[in-house]
This record gives C-alpha cells, sequence and structure tokens, in this order.
C-alpha cells in the first residue's frame, strides 16, 4: 500500500475509534447530540444553575473528600452510580422526543456526575478526591 493510502487509512481509523468513544461514553454522545442542534453545553457559562443541584454536587463532592475507607468510598461510587443511570435515562427520554433543551440541562447535571466518579476514582486517603472541574 503507498505510504498516502496507508496515513488516509490510518486517519479514518482515529476518526472511527473517536467516534466509537463518543458514542459509548453516555455524556460525549448527549454533548455531541446537543452540538448537532446548536447547543454547546462544554461552553464555560454551561454551568449548574439550580440551587438544589448545586447543594446536592457540593455535598457529593465533600463526601468524597471526607470519606477515610474503601468502604466509605464503594458506598459513594454506588450512589453516585444510580445518580449517573438516572441522568442518562433523562437524557434518553429527552432525546427520544426532541426536548434539546431539557437534553442540555441533564447533560450539565450528568458532566458534574461525571465528575465526581473521577474524584471517587482519583482518591486516595487523606487527600479526597482531588479537584472537581466544571
Amino acid at each position: 500500500m503507498p505510504a498516502n493510502q496507508k496515513r488516509h487509512a490510518e486517519g479514518l481509523s482515529s476518526l472511527i475509534n473517536e467516534a466509537y468513544r463518543t458514542l459509548q461514553d453516555p455524556l460525549k454522545r448527549a454533548q455531541y447530540l446537543l452540538l448537532q442542534h446548536g447547543i454547546d453545553v462544554e461552553d464555560e457559562s454551561s454551568k449548574l444553575s439550580g440551587g438544589e443541584l448545586l447543594m446536592e454536587v457540593m455535598e457529593a463532592r465533600e463526601a468524597v473528600e471526607e470519606a477515610e475507607n474503601e468502604e466509605d468510598l464503594s458506598l459513594l461510587k454506588a450512589e453516585n452510580g444510580e445518580r449517573i443511570a438516572e441522568s442518562v435515562g433523562v437524557l434518553d427520554l429527552a432525546f427520544a422526543s426532541g426536548e434539546w433543551e431539557a437534553a442540555a440541562r441533564e447533560a450539565i447535571r450528568l458532566r458534574y456526575w461525571k465528575n465526581i466518579e473521577e474524584s471517587i476514582q482519583g482518591w486516595e486517603k487523606g487527600k479526597g478526591g482531588g479537584a472537581i472541574h466544571h
């Protein structure tokens, strides 16, 4: 195979792999679908607006920071897994019914839960889960 065809094939393979990763991850998938409808939830202005949700996120973050052992962490992981599953379910319904603004709000929620998940995965005793990114 000539070098230019090989480079082209490698480029296409890379695009296919990235598309697969996007479709496989509920947050990336939601962000992509919303972007196709002109809604960029990765924009810095896409932050939490509901006080109740903000409190819930702050409490979850604090719980990760205060976890003292693997058992604490296991419980937090299960709770957060439920929040992620609920958000994915809400997103599925919003997309199925074409409710793009509702999907955008839920994608923002999911982004926070995924950040909590990353904090849990990065947890080390005495250090908490590290910084949370929005």
